[in-house]
């Protein structure tokens, strides 16, 4: 499981609980996960004992975010020796530097191993991994894809050799001896170790710098390593952290009052996840976590228009105007030719995977760039932001306008925010109708006519009501065409987008149906819908969670509504990332882990939190 996180807008670097490097993600985060398996490890000299770091392997690890910046910290200790290892993403060259500091109680000579084995382009097989003796530094290619590693001190040995393909172990079994007697150079399913000799003295350590450049030729690689070696390593370990000390002073906001410490750590470290998932290109990534590989077949590291939307949103209550900005342009390079927005596109701006049938259409997401847009104006208040969005506008609003029926006024059929049924759903309707609203305003504000985007959303909202509210179960369905009247926690957030005003009553009738059926009893927590069996039978998720305690602000409820954002923080895993859910019987993370999507809703709902009186004036979108 991903445990801690950090990233430069090109390499995006998760740390897992055995605070081993977890994925590499290279050019975009997201896109490609590189690395294929790290490991540390330690061989006592005297005692003739070789250990893998890590909780698999007998030596405990604890982890802590450190620094400003909120950067991976992994301690080991065992048999009397102690690591403490960091991760930095340097800001503005690709690279990676881990810092290594081994103390041993007695003094002892010990020999430290890194292990990396990769699949350079998401593929095992092609690869190369090299030895460079005279500098010395080992690489690892593939076509366009090049890594090399080097080090202060120099690694004293190194060995290249084979992995997983046909049969294969890994080199990592030449080190368990303590010693590496492997091959210079390698090819196929390359991996590598490096070796150093090291004797912490007494009271003391040992410091290394190990340093992996990245990049798309031999030459760009080399050119960073001779850059760092002049410069000296502490330079550069040094510029990582002062620049996050410096953004954190300068750009992470001050959490909003009224929650608790960890409320506010939570806060904080969400705007940070927020940025280290979002490319330099304005893609934003929904996860970087890959396990859903083996269960699904797929992951989440793709851009979704709803997620990233969210994600936009978020970043402008939270200050960070140019990432939102930078999401909106990359919308505005991947929308279709039509107007709306495919399924989900890769980091690069690439059409995503997809298992829905043409014409690939979730009508919301569509719906969410333009709410986005209008979002991102409200908070910067500049005119030629609309100006340069007006086509993206123009074409998601047209084409929303037009694909409704002609008979009831209402959307035609799609797919659920949740990708999983065709109809004319709740949520997604009172997302068109919120977007097309928003259009207007954006049409009105560059002196554009905004009449018939209005007409169109004040229609599809009277329907919505008309259609989708039962007065005999005192509650909006879920959908219609099929109709499903299962309760569905999609609805708060389509309450939320004005459908019907706080003040009416059947938005309480609606939120308390939810609450009272979906709330889990054992751990709280909102589930998505009845009967869900996403990871777990009618598992809470944060988000669900979080549009309830934005429904009970809205109502008047803001003890509630602190207690239920409270929850959410209280459910953040100990390095305070959000997954996307929780076991509902024992409140353990489930599925993608961090989601941007549960982070950019806990920052979202606390600032409307912080602007909420006493009487539900829930600031609008």
């Amino acid at each position: 499981m991903i445990t801690l996180v950090a990233g430069n807008g090109r390499i995006l670097l998760t740390v897992n609980e055995h605070g081993e490097w977890n994925e590499l993600f290279y050019p975009y985060p997201g896109q490609f996960q590189q690395l294929h398996e790290a490991r540390l490890g330690i061989f006592d000299v005297r005692a003739n004992r070789f250990t893998w770091l890590g909780q698999d392997h007998g030596a405990p690890v604890a982890q802590r975010p450190f620094g400003a910046g909120q950067l991976p910290e992994s301690v080991w200790s065992g048999d009397g020796i102690r690591l403490v290892v960091r991760d930095h993403v340097h800001p503005n060259h690709d690279l990676v530097v881990r810092v290594v500091r081994v103390a041993a109680d007695p003094p002892r000579p010990l020999r430290l191993f890194a292990y990396h084995a990769f699949q350079i382009a998401e593929s095992m097989y092609q690869d190369t991994a090299f030895l460079e003796p005279s500098v010395p530094s080992l690489v690892h290619y593939k076509r366009g894809y090049y890594f090399e590693f080097f080090a202060d001190p120099a690694f004293a040995h190194a060995a290249c050799g084979e992995h997983t393909l046909k049969g294969l172990q890994g080199t990592y079994v030449d080190a368990e001896d303590g010693r590496l007697e492997g091959r210079p150079v390698a090819h196929g399913a390359a991996d590598s170790v490096l070796e150093w000799d090291v004797e912490p003295p007494a009271g003391g350590e040992v410091e290394i710098h190990l340093f992996l450049v990245a990049g798309r030729s031999l030459p760009a690689v080399h050119e960073v390593r001779e850059y760092v070696r002049r410069g000296g390593a502490p330079r550069f370990v040094r510029e990582a952290e002062r620049f996050w000390e410096s953004w954190a002073d300068r750009r992470l906001p001050h959490p909003p009052p009224g929650l608790s410490e960890l409320g506010r750590e939570i806060y904080r470290a969400s705007v940070l996840v927020l940025r280290h998932l979002a490319g330099t290109n304005g893609s934003i990534v929904a996860s970087p976590d890959t396990r859903s590989l083996a269960a699904a077949g797929d992951a989440y590291n793709y851009c979704w228009w709803r997620d990233g939307g969210y994600v936009a949103k978020a970043m402008d209550e939270a200050g960070l105007y140019e990432g939102a900005g930078r999401f909106l342009d990359f919308a505005q390079a991947c929308q279709s030719p039509d107007g709306s927005f495919f399924h989900r596109h890769c980091p690069d701006g690439a059409l995503g995977s997809t298992w829905h049938p043409p014409p690939f259409l979730q009508i919301d997401q569509t719906a969410t760039v333009i709410a986005a847009a209008w979002h991102h104006y409200k908070r910067g208040g500049d005119p030629d932001v609309l100006v340069s969005l007006w086509p993206l506008v123009k074409g998601a609003a047209n084409f929303l306008t037009e694909f409704r029926d002609p008979g009831h006024h209402l959307p035609k059929p799609s797919f659920d925010l949740w990708e999983e049924r065709l109809g004319i759903h709740t949520y997604s309707t009172a997302a068109v109708a919120h977007a097309l609203e928003r259009a207007a305003r954006i049409a009105a504000e560059i002196g554009k006519e905004p009449a018939p985007w209005r007409a169109a959303a004040e229609e599809i909202r009277e329907a919505a009501v008309q259609r989708l509210w039962d007065p005999g179960l005192g509650r909006f369905v879920r959908s219609i065409e099929p109709r499903d009247e299962k309760l569905d926690a999609s609805v708060l957030l389509g309450l939320k987008l004005g459908l019907l005003p706080w003040s009416d009553p059947r938005a309480k009738a609606t939120v308390d149906a939810i609450e009272q059926r979906l709330w889990s009893p054992k751990v709280g927590g909102l589930a998505r819908y009845e009967g869900d069996t996403y990871f777990g039978p009618e598992n809470p998720w944060i988000v669900c969670t979080l549009w309830l305690a934005e429904a009970r602000l809205a109502l008047g409820d803001r003890a509630r509504g602190r207690e239920l954002v409270e929850w959410a923080a209280a459910h953040a895993t100990p390095t305070h990332l959000l997954p996307e859910q929780v076991d509902r019987e024992t409140g353990e993370p489930r599925s993608a882990n961090p989601l941007a999507w549960s982070h950019s809703t806990f920052v979202d709902v606390v600032h409307k939190f912080a602007a909420t009186g006493s009487d539900g004036a829930v600031p609008e979108d």
